[in-house]
Formats: structure tokens, sequence, C-alpha cells
């Protein structure tokens, strides 16, 4: 591309990136960032994004967030999907209370979670079985005017059966059915066990 007079842009980077950290290559995406930069071509939310994400999967918290804090520092501002990646990542490798502050952040950055990230906040939640953590979760994400989806509802369902809140998880269940959602394949098998 070079070679043919043409330099690539924020796009064209952002894409290279995002694939790169989808093959597990996140040193040279994070190597490729600092090219970027170099060539005076300034990276945007969703460049910065595709790295954080990358560095998330590979259970590298303290560099998808310390990529955050770089972001802020370079006037890219983090966007709901930001702090949702590193939620989620946080959550993944267990560091709940890490996940917490952040999704508490998000308000004092002008942000509002959306059902992505609380579901990925009620399903950490759940699989460190603190449920009634999970619970309160469900209830403010309802009380903020945020609606439960399928996943939402599939994943407190499942969280509350492993959990052996059996009465809890049918009423939520039966919820659900009136909503007009169903269970994913996963708590529908579990949900077969107790029905």
């Amino acid at each position: 591309m070079m070679g043919h007079g043409i330099s690539p842009n924020v796009h064209t980077f952002s894409i290279l990136i995002d694939a790169m950290c989808k093959e597990g290559m996140v040193k040279k995406a994070h190597e490729l960032l600092d090219l970027m930069i170099k060539r005076s071509v300034e990276p945007n939310t969703i460049t910065y994004n595709a790295l954080m994400d990358g560095y998330c999967f590979q259970g590298r918290m303290d560099e998808a967030t310390k990529l955050l804090h770089s972001m802020v520092v370079r006037g890219c501002e983090p966007s709901v999907i930001s702090y949702t990646i590193l939620i989620n990542g946080y959550c993944k490798a267990k560091m709940l209370d890490e996940a917490m502050r952040a999704f508490e952040d998000m308000p004092s950055k002008g942000l509002t979670p959306n059902a992505i990230t609380y579901n990925s906040m009620i399903d950490g939640l759940c699989k460190v079985r603190r449920m009634a953590a999970a619970l309160e979760l469900f209830e403010k994400m309802q009380a903020r005017g945020q609606t439960p989806d399928n996943v939402t509802y599939s994943v407190m369902i499942r969280g509350l059966l492993q959990n052996k809140q059996i009465d809890k998880a049918l009423q939520l269940h039966r919820k659900m059915v009136a909503m007009e959602f169903s269970p994913d394949a996963l708590t529908h098998r579990l949900l077969q066990i107790y029905l």
C-alpha cells in the first residue's frame, strides 16, 4: 500500500489491529498502534476498543486498563462499548471488584450502561456465586430504565439454577415467558431438569 504512494488511514489501521487481535497477535497489533501514532494517524475509539478487546481476550487486564487510560490521555473519549469490553474482560478474569468499579464509574464519564454491559456484569456475578449482587443489579437495571433482554433473563435463570435457587429461577422463567422471550439452549436444558 505504502509502496504505491497510498497511506493507510485510521479505518485501515483499525481493521488491521482488529484482525491481528482476533488472530491472537496482540503484541503486533500494539506495535501497529504505535506506528500509526508515529505516522500522525490519530487512533479513534474503534481502534482502541479493538486492541483493548484483544488484551481482555488474553486475560491481560493490566494492559487493557493501561490502554483505556492512554486513550483518555490522547484525548479519545471511551464509549459505552469501551467500558463494556473492559467490564467483560474483568468478569471473565474473575476480577469482579474491578469490573464493578468500572461499571460504577461509567455515569461519572457521562456514559449509561446498555443491556450488554449489564449482561456482562450480571453474568460475572453469577459465575462467582454472588447471586444477591446479581439480583440487585438486575433490579437496578430495570429501575434505571434499561429493559432486560433474552440474554439477561437466560443469564439470571442459569445463575439461579446453578446456585440452587430453584423457586426464584422458575419465577423469573415465568416472567420471561410472559414477556415472550425464550431461554437460550443451555438455560433451556437446565430448566428441563426442574420443570
